[in-house]
């Protein structure tokens, strides 16, 4: 086998934190699949630094993307740029025949994400949509352990979460963005954060047959509510309780976290970064299952490679992040609406589900 000639040549489009702290470290640690070939960033000088860093020649660092596709040696393209942007570069990416791992979501509408996914159908790209979430060890122990009926049959699930935006703007977060503290894309960070874990539900629990919301107004740039709260009926009949609160702050331990209920037991998983999946049986018993935290980044890395190299199916399709993108859609207009709606229209109900059930 030929090293150099095996490997994707990527470029890096967004030099940014999700670059630094999540991208990077993985392509570093996959050297033998991926080369680095060119970086690009609206900042030249952020791109030169990038490519400096990387051992790369100057002219490897572009300031301009649509440059940076018409002249650098690259196979594909890894998107890493505002959401307000995603769109019009993941159709470049699309229209210039290269493979695409696009940051989530890939697109700010289910309208966006309906046109990406015709123009995918049309061309050779591989399309991957950077959702670590269907790649995290956790997330696949959790699906694994229902597979095995591990708590009998899954009846419902909580699922909370908890974050203090405000606070976090003015840490070295990712919260610090301007453009997620002032977003011009329905939702604001609800969209940017909840489709992680809309990701996981389906994920888990396959297609969504209605959804009815509430959420508490508030006057905050960032979101139009201050809480989410979401009742879910899946098409399998397990039902699911999602709360999302965004300006408050944890003061009580264990957290609420994730809570799977079947007739034999529970799941729960604290948080995506404790480290445990515990599992306590209806009968009396326990067990805590470890996994390895942050590992999603890397395993859809290796999904991609797989699928460009090997035509391997991808797990993290556009059609599903389409799925989640309707389903946060539902979510508002449920909420703006005050009525239970349905999440998909009939058909996509239909293709959504036959896909999580071929591939999940």
């Amino acid at each position: 086998m030929n090293f150099e000639m095996d490997r994707i040549k990527i470029g890096a489009v967004g030099l940014g934190m999700a670059w630094e702290r999540l991208h990077k470290p993985a392509y570093a640690r996959l050297k033998d699949k991926f080369e680095i070939a060119a970086v690009c960033d609206r900042n030249i000088g952020t791109a030169r630094a990038a490519a400096k860093a990387l051992n790369l020649p100057e002219t490897a660092a572009y300031g301009d993307f649509i440059h940076m596709l018409r002249h650098a040696d690259i196979d594909a393209v890894d998107l890493m740029l505002p959401i307000t942007e995603n769109f019009e570069a993941a159709k470049a990416v699309m229209s210039a025949d290269r493979h695409l791992i696009a940051e989530k979501p890939f697109a700010s509408s289910p309208e966006g994400a309906e046109e990406l996914i015709r123009l995918a159908d049309r061309t050779k790209s591989k399309v991957l949509v950077a959702e670590n979430i269907r790649y995290n060890e956790e997330s696949a122990l959790i699906k694994k352990l229902i597979a095995e009926n591990r708590i009998g049959r899954v009846v419902y699930f909580i699922d909370n979460h908890i974050k203090d935006f405000s606070k976090d703007m003015m840490k070295d977060a990712f919260a610090s963005a301007e453009w997620r503290q002032h977003p011009d894309f329905r939702g604001g960070v609800f969209l940017d954060s909840a489709v992680h874990h809309i990701a996981l539900h389906r994920f888990l629990f396959g297609g969504l047959l209605r959804v009815s919301a509430e959420g508490t107004p508030a006057r905050l740039d960032f979101s139009p509510y201050s809480c989410f709260n979401a009742i879910f009926a899946f098409d399998n009949g397990v039902t699911g309780h999602y709360a999302f609160f965004l300006t408050g702050a944890e003061t009580q331990a264990p957290l609420a976290g994730l809570r799977i209920f079947g007739t034999d037991g529970e799941i729960y998983l604290e948080d995506k970064n404790c480290g445990f999946v515990n599992i306590s049986y209806k009968g009396g018993g326990h067990e805590a299952i470890p996994y390895k935290p942050g590992e999603g980044y890397f395993h859809e890395l290796k999904n991609f490679y797989e699928a460009v190299k090997n035509n391997a199916e991808i797990v993290s399709t556009p059609r599903k992040e389409l799925g989640d993108i309707q389903t946060i859609f539902s979510i508002l207009r449920s909420i703006e609406e005050r009525s239970a709606g349905n999440v998909y229209g009939s058909f996509v109900i239909g293709a959504v589900n036959r896909q999580m059930s071929m591939i999940d």
